[in-house]
């Protein structure tokens, strides 16, 4: 009940980041990627089969995950104007709150995921980012 209790409070979070980027980019009068469905489809997808190979597989793929998305933000605040403070104020929240969602699905016993795995979600993060910034 404890992990079901942070996984869902991770999960409205995660609700929380989506409308924010959706209110900036309508600020800086942009738009989100095309893809973005496509991206969403896929990822519930993966974590719903590792939900159910395991809890633990499941969790694993959380942290994994999240570890992935703190890196994509920590290059968006590297590019980041410094003048930006409200985009800079959402990715740092973000960022966050996406490294509290890795170490709470680590401490409750998230699978670590071998190198391999990792760089093959990196290559796929990479490749879902290049392709958002174009279409």
């Amino acid at each position: 009940p404890e992990v079901r209790a942070e996984m869902a409070e991770a999960a409205a979070e995660e609700i929380d980041h989506l409308a924010w980027c959706e209110q900036r980019l309508n600020e800086l009068e942009s738009r989100p990627s095309l893809l973005n469905p496509a991206w969403y489809a896929l990822s519930f997808g993966i974590g719903a089969a590792a939900g159910l190979i395991s809890d633990r597989v499941s969790l694993g793929f959380v942290a994994a995950t999240e570890d992935q998305v703190c890196r994509h933000l920590d290059g968006h605040l590297e590019s980041l104007p410094e003048q930006d403070t409200k985009s800079r104020e959402i990715v740092s929240q973000m960022r966050a709150d996406e490294a509290r969602h890795a170490a709470a699905a680590r401490s409750a016993g998230g699978f670590e995921f071998p190198a391999p795995v990792k760089s093959l979600m990196t290559l796929t993060a990479s490749l879902m980012t290049a392709s958002s910034y174009r279409i």
